[in-house]
């Protein structure tokens, strides 16, 4: 299947994922997917392949390449927020030939760490969303829904599992 929901509103599309996946279950079948949404693509599939310029350059479960992703591309393909991308050196102690350090929104902790100032506050319902600025880069990171922080406060933070790229986007580990 090529693109089979790309043309459906929001609420008539999660409900036929669920149904396709479904029947999918149910029948057996194997079923080949084509997708640049990357929400079908994590709650869809049992793998997923990345495709850089019609080259494959990732193929796993979908938790997997999104916790282990083996490039910058492949960090870059699944996550919403997307993976903040800075350089290795805005944070204490990277690795031998780090170029660039990916922090996944939920990687972020607040609390400790560097100072960040808050750009933006993104009320989302189920979470929220803080926009920061850290030593001159943007970066997104997940709370917990009912934060008091607000656009203009400043606070400190610190990588969780942070992922370390080379400077040709390799992952380095």
């Amino acid at each position: 299947m090529d693109e089979p929901l790309s043309s459906l509103d929001a609420k008539l599309r999660a409900d036929l994922r669920v149904e396709l996946k479904s029947i999918q279950a149910n029948s057996g079948a194997t079923l080949l997917y084509v997708t640049h949404d990357q929400v079908e693509a994590m709650t869809m599939a049992t793998h997923v392949g990345v495709l850089d310029h019609g080259r494959l350059v990732q193929f796993g479960p979908p938790r997997e390449v999104y916790e282990q992703p083996v490039s910058l591309y492949a960090a870059a393909r699944l996550g919403q927020p997307r993976i903040n991308i800075v350089p290795a050196s805005l944070f204490p102690a990277p690795p031998a030939r780090a170029a660039h350090i990916g922090l996944r929104p939920e990687h972020i902790r607040l609390g400790q760490g560097e100072e960040s100032l808050v750009n933006r506050v993104e009320r989302l319902g189920d979470q929220t969303r803080l926009h920061l600025s850290f030593r001159g880069q943007s970066i997104v990171t997940v709370v917990e829904p009912h934060t008091a922080l607000r656009s203009g406060d400043i606070v400190k933070i610190e990588p969780v599992a942070p992922l370390y790229f080379d400077a040709d986007g390799a992952r380095l580990i």
